[in-house]
């Protein structure tokens, strides 16, 4: 039998690979710049600042009132930014004599203040104070007495941390006889004027602007309703 000869080794047949599969699809390359329409916060206050050193409140009111929400949404309702932006919507409001439109704002702020720091807190009683007057501004007089009498204890604690201007605490009670003679309560108006007419006098002197006006105001009184 013949031997059979086994084939001879050479070049293999000519073959062509398939082209190369990638087995995850490449990663699109991230925007540099944010969206349009996407909330630029930073734009918005230099806007705001801009808007404010020319006077134009309004204009500046509608702004921090459109980029409140979208901050809030971007970065949470408790986030830094949007308590500055809040605090700057409520201020802004207020010098735009919208009292009704930052009280809300205001008592949200004291809210969240109190909760974080306490009701003794500089800031949580400047925002309740605030609120106070906007309640006085909108004739609610019932209400931003009981504000008043609720914050005048932390201004007059003698161990407490915001002795240091006993204006606030005069403001105050200069503030609540007015209102309890607006009121109709006007023994306890009188009293109140009264007593904080002497304290007046000893922290400011006899000429000062209030003792002044606390002296007009009770000479008033007793012409009006004798006594």
């Amino acid at each position: 039998a013949l031997a059979t000869t086994p084939p001879a080794l050479g070049a293999p047949p000519s073959f062509t690979p398939p082209p190369a599969v990638h087995p995850y699809p490449a990663t699109p390359a991230r925007p540099t710049t944010p969206p349009p329409g996407r909330l630029d916060v930073a734009r918005a206050v230099d806007e705001v600042k801009k808007l404010l050193g020319e006077g134009r409140i309004t204009q500046a009111v509608d702004i921090l009132g459109a980029t409140l929400p979208a901050a809030a949404a971007e970065h949470g309702e408790h986030s830094p930014v949007v308590r500055i932006l809040r605090k700057q919507y409520a201020a802004t409001l207020m010098d735009d004599g919208q009292y009704r439109r930052a009280l809300p704002e205001l008592r949200r702020l004291a809210d969240d203040r109190t909760a974080e720091a306490g009701p003794a807190d500089t800031q949580a009683l400047q925002f309740r104070y605030d609120a106070a007057q906007c309640l006085e501004q909108l004739g609610e007089a019932g209400a931003a007495l009981v504000e008043y009498r609720a914050v005048l204890p932390y201004y007059e604690n003698a161990y407490g941390p915001i002795t240091s201007d006993p204006g606030r605490a005069l403001d105050i009670r200069h503030r609540i006889g007015q209102l309890l003679l607006a009121v109709g309560d006007h023994t306890a108006g009188r009293a109140q004027l009264q007593a904080l007419l002497y304290d007046a006098e000893r922290t400011y002197g006899p000429h000062h602007p209030l003792p002044v006006d606390l002296r007009r105001l009770l000479s008033h009184q007793r012409d009006v309703r004798g006594g």
